[in-house]
């Protein structure tokens, strides 16, 4: 279940304690800023959305400054940063103050993520990276899984002594994750930037750009599957049970945390990465049928059908992401792999903005048959992979491995 002792290791359990901390904050969160804080949940929107525009259009920029000033010191002073933010939540008072905040940490978030995925690159060999990038994807899972088990005593307890608590063990969580993170020691020097390059050259790579807000949206789409659509669907359209949004989740987080090392086997570089990815996205299609079908079963069928659906999508999800993790890591320079990371962070949040109502409007609008239409958008997607990775890889000298046709 765990890698040898070193630096993978040393990743894996500063990633747990941090999503530990996270899955605890994010579970209370909408109470905590509506009910003790005051804010309305209007207010709270405005908040996020604000915020989410500003990491977004941050993000490459925050993974070249991962890379200019080494990805370990960027990620432990961010966890510092956020450890301030978040404690700094208590004193919240307003919108104003909220919005602020909640700027800071996304900024910062969207830095750890580009400087987690800079270290990845960096703490291991190469042949490494997919193997623990498929470890801390479980480590994620599992950490934010008991964090929020964790975070259900302060809902119980509705009061604002609980949600301080819950506040200031989040922090801790940030500060523990940046001491253990000091342990690590890059594997090899990282190459400089050649003169002739551009600084922010992941904004000027078309072919990454463009695999970037295609898997962005493939991305947010199998993610919010689960958790906005189903539960509209259930409730709306196929009259089954609401215990089926619990029982599909945990299928997910169980299948990420076990299977997901796994399903990182057999993709050793961006060519065999687009193959994965496109199983993954025609698998995920498959699951789009099943979840479709169910509006017209009775209901013992139509939660056997649910059930169903939901362990083929993980399984296409598992494959999906280790062909993502596999394109962005070949097809970025060594030099450059923080700002790549920040730069496919862009095309997720612009999914992320698409997919809420474009999953709206084809599900609960559509019913059966905008199931269908998803499913497509899958297919499309997963054909589209190798073309475009194709592409990236004739604009650099990437090596493929024998056999592999494009």
């Amino acid at each position: 279940m765990l890698p040898p002792p070193g630096n993978a290791r040393i990743l894996i359990f500063a990633h747990f304690v941090n999503t530990f901390g996270n899955g605890a904050y994010l579970t209370t969160s909408a109470l905590f800023l509506t009910r003790s804080v005051g804010l309305s949940p209007a207010q709270v929107a405005l908040g996020l959305a604000v915020a989410a525009g500003v990491g977004m259009a941050l993000s490459t920029p925050m993974g070249y400054v991962a890379d200019r000033y080494g990805a370990k010191h960027v990620m432990l002073g961010t966890l510092l940063l956020l450890a301030v933010a978040y404690a700094g939540l208590i004193a919240v008072r307003g919108v104003w103050s909220f919005t602020l905040l909640a700027s800071v940490i996304a900024v910062c978030e969207t830095c750890a993520k580009s400087a987690n995925g800079a270290m990845v690159a960096t703490a291991v060999p190469p042949e490494q990276r997919l193997r623990l990038r498929a470890y801390l994807r479980s480590a994620n899972n599992a950490g934010i899984g008991l964090g929020a088990l964790a975070g259900s005593l302060p809902l119980l307890l509705d009061t604002r002594a609980g949600y301080m608590a819950m506040l200031l063990g989040n922090t801790a969580t940030f500060l523990l994750a940046a001491t253990v993170l000091t342990r690590v020691r890059p594997a090899a020097p990282i190459p400089a930037r050649p003169g002739d390059q551009p600084r922010l050259i992941a904004l000027r790579d078309q072919p990454f750009l463009s695999f970037a807000l295609v898997d962005g949206l493939v991305a947010s789409l199998y993610n919010e599957m689960l958790s906005f659509a189903l539960p509209l669907w259930l409730a709306l359209r196929a009259h089954a049970p609401l215990w089926l949004v619990s029982a599909t989740l945990l299928i997910n987080t169980t299948g990420c945390v076990l299977f997901q090392v796994w399903a990182a086997r057999g993709a050793d570089g961006p060519a065999s990465g687009a193959q994965v990815g496109r199983r993954g996205a025609l698998v995920v299609a498959g699951s789009c049928v099943l979840f479709g079908l169910t509006a017209d079963l009775p209901v013992w069928l139509s939660c056997v059908a649910v059930l169903v659906a939901a362990a083929v999508h993980v399984l296409g999800e598992l494959f999906l992401s280790t062909g993502t993790w596999a394109v962005v890591f070949g097809l970025a320079p060594d030099w450059a792999q923080g700002q790549y990371q920040g730069a496919y962070l862009t095309g997720r949040q612009i999914g992320n903005m698409v997919t809420p109502p474009l999953l709206t409007a084809l599900v609960i609008g559509g019913g059966g048959p905008g199931w269908l239409a998803v499913g497509a958008i899958f297919v499309v997607a997963g054909l589209a992979y190798p073309r475009l990775v194709g592409w990236g890889i004739r604009t650099r000298a990437v090596a493929v491995p024998a056999g592999v046709h494009l």
